[in-house]
């Protein structure tokens, strides 16, 4: 038999492994207000329901979908100002304003997978675990998300050039 000490840091340990990347994936999805409010509800999800989440086959994956629900719930949409002109959370990679202008375009998957693969340098397999999908998903999302990241980079770069 498992003590409630024992489940709780077990529960600690999943959390602190799989929240940090539910986090991003979120963020990347719905932007910082919004996604951060959101990776908060699935952590504290998490935390409440520890013993459930350590038998979890994938935990991290199950985590995005709880907060992708927190997120439908609370009606909070990616909306145009959610993506700032320059990254502001903490750990966010080291793009240029006009790139997350141009991830903003994006479907929100392309965007998560783009950011997790290029961004932060998850595996496919990673970004899968933490998108629940398959890889073969996320390859499609890099390899179309990166298509048109690369078309309206290089056309506002003609654009900016001409004038």
């Amino acid at each position: 038999m498992v003590s409630s000490a024992d489940a709780r840091s077990a529960a600690a340990d999943v959390l602190e492994r799989v929240a940090p990347l539910v986090r991003r994936a979120l963020i990347a999805r719905y932007g910082v207000e919004a996604g951060g409010e959101a990776a908060a509800d699935a952590v504290a999800w998490g935390w409440e329901h520890g013993d459930v989440l350590c038998e979890m086959a994938n935990p991290g994956g199950y985590l995005y979908r709880v907060g992708q629900t927190a997120a439908r719930r609370g009606r909070r949409r990616t909306v145009r100002s959610a993506f700032p002109v320059e990254p502001v959370w903490q750990d966010a990679p080291d793009l240029p304003g006009d790139v997350f202008d141009a991830l903003f375009r994006l479907r929100p998957d392309q965007r998560v997978a783009v950011l997790l693969v290029h961004g932060y340098q998850f595996s496919y397999r990673e970004t899968a675990e933490v998108m629940d999908v398959s890889e073969d998903s996320v390859r499609n999302h890099v390899h179309r998300g990166m298509r048109k990241l690369r078309a309206e980079l290089e056309a506002r770069n003609e654009g900016g050039s001409s004038s």
